[in-house]
C-alpha cells in the first residue's frame, strides 16, 4: 500500500522546527531593534553633550570683565550637595553675537545643578522685564565641579575671588552617578585677568 500525506508526528516535528525557526529570527530582531534603540539614544545623548559643550565654550570665550567695581561679572560658588557631590554654581557675563545670545546686549550666563540635571541659563543685561531663559541642560548630571586658571596661568583653583575680572582659564566637569561624563571642558579666557 502506498502511503499518501504526512503522518501526525511528521507534522507535529515540522511544526516544531518552524517555531524554534521563527523563535530564533523573532530573538535575533527584537535584539537588533533594542540596539538600535539604545544607539540611537547613545547618539541624541553625544549630540545635545556637544551641543551644550559648544554652548558653554562660546559663552565662556566672551566672558567679560565688569564695567564698574561692583558688578560681579564672574562668580565661582564652590558648593556641594548633601551627599557631598559637587555642585558648583558659575555665574558670569558674557557679550552675545553667538545663537542664541543675540548681540544687542550682554548676558548674565549661569551654570549651576538643578533637580533634572545640570541648566545652562542666560538673562540679558540692562533690559527691564526680561526673564531668564534656559539655554541648555545636562540631563543625568548629578553634579557640575568648576575651577579656574590664577591670573598668573600656573594653578587650577577650586575658588575665585576677584568678582569684577576674569579668570584665565576655566575647567568645567559633568558627572553623574556613574563618574564623570566626557572629558572637562577647557576654555582658555581672551580677556582673563583684564580689568
Amino acid at each position: 500500500m502506498t502511503r499518501r500525506g504526512f503522518t501526525l508526528l511528521e507534522l507535529l516535528v515540522s511544526i516544531v522546527v518552524t517555531s524554534v525557526v521563527a523563535l530564533l529570527v523573532y530573538g535575533a530582531a527584537d535584539a537588533g531593534f533594542t540596539t538600535r534603540g539604545r544607539l540611537d539614544r547613545q547618539r541624541r545623548e553625544l549630540q545635545t553633550g556637544r551641543a551644550v559643550r559648544a554652548l558653554l565654550h562660546e559663552a565662556l570665550r566672551n566672558a567679560r570683565p565688569a564695567t564698574r567695581a561692583d558688578d560681579g561679572a564672574f562668580v565661582l560658588e564652590d558648593r556641594r550637595d548633601a551627599r557631598g557631590r559637587p555642585a558648583d554654581r558659575l555665574t558670569f557675563v558674557a557679550s552675545g553675537g553667538f545663537p542664541p545670545l543675540t548681540d544687542d546686549s550682554q548676558w548674565t550666563v549661569s551654570v549651576e545643578l538643578g533637580d533634572s540635571g545640570v541648566t545652562i541659563s542666560a538673562e540679558p543685561r540692562g533690559v527691564r522685564g526680561a526673564r531668564s531663559r534656559q539655554l541648555a541642560r545636562v540631563a543625568g548630571a548629578t553634579g557640575v565641579n568648576v575651577r579656574v586658571r590664577e591670573m598668573n596661568g600656573s594653578a587650577w583653583a577650586e575658588r575665585w575671588e576677584y568678582l569684577s575680572i576674569v579668570p584665565a582659564g576655566v575647567e568645567v566637569t559633568f558627572t553623574s552617578d556613574s563618574g564623570v561624563i566626557g572629558v572637562p571642558l577647557r576654555v582658555a579666557l581672551p580677556l582673563g585677568g583684564a580689568p
